[in-house]
């Protein structure tokens, strides 16, 4: 199977995009090109260099249908060269074992926050002081492990209740 060679114009804004990058990226105004630039661009890679990876990333991609993907499939028609590629539902195959998948994101990036905060509040929460059995702590120990909590607890949160809360029990110790 030979390689076909593809001859495809770029606008002079984009130019400096065809130099060789490992990431490469834009932004600005609807309208200006720049899906079909790095659509064609892609096309243009995996034809040529065989077993490309890549990956599609917009920044909020609720489906499929608000991807590139479809950009992407239109591409490969026009630019005649469909043979070498396998079309999916959620992903494309290129050439020598290559492939293209889309994602979003945002959701991406609102599970990962999610996800470390549910990791920093487990690690927030104090351990429970180990007694053997059939030995009981003080009313002075209980205080302090109290305070410990409570202090933990604040340090954790931030939050002005936690601070009232500990400045009562300190208060309370006192007396």
């Amino acid at each position: 199977m030979s390689l076909s060679i593809l001859k495809i114009p770029t606008a002079k804004v984009f130019e400096p995009l065809l130099a060789p990058a490992r990431y490469k990226g834009v932004y600005g105004g609807r309208g200006s090109g720049k899906s079909h630039f790095f659509g064609e661009l892609l096309v243009e890679t995996c034809q040529a260099e065989r077993g490309t990876l890549a990956v599609c990333i917009r920044e909020a991609q609720r489906t499929l249908a608000q991807s590139s993907k479809r950009l992407i499939e239109s591409k490969i028609a026009s630019l005649g060269v469909g043979s070498g590629f396998k079309l999916f539902t959620d992903k494309i195959e290129a050439p020598g074992d290559g492939l293209i998948i889309f994602r979003g994101l945002q959701d991406d990036a609102g599970k990962y926050r999610l996800m470390m905060k549910a990791r920093d509040a487990a690690a927030a929460r104090p351990l429970p002081q180990v007694v053997r059995p059939g030995t009981s702590r003080t009313p002075s120990e209980r205080q302090q492990a109290d305070l410990r909590t409570l202090s933990a607890k604040l340090l954790s949160s931030g939050d002005i209740k936690d601070a009232v809360a500990l400045y009562h029990a300190r208060k309370s110790g006192r007396r």
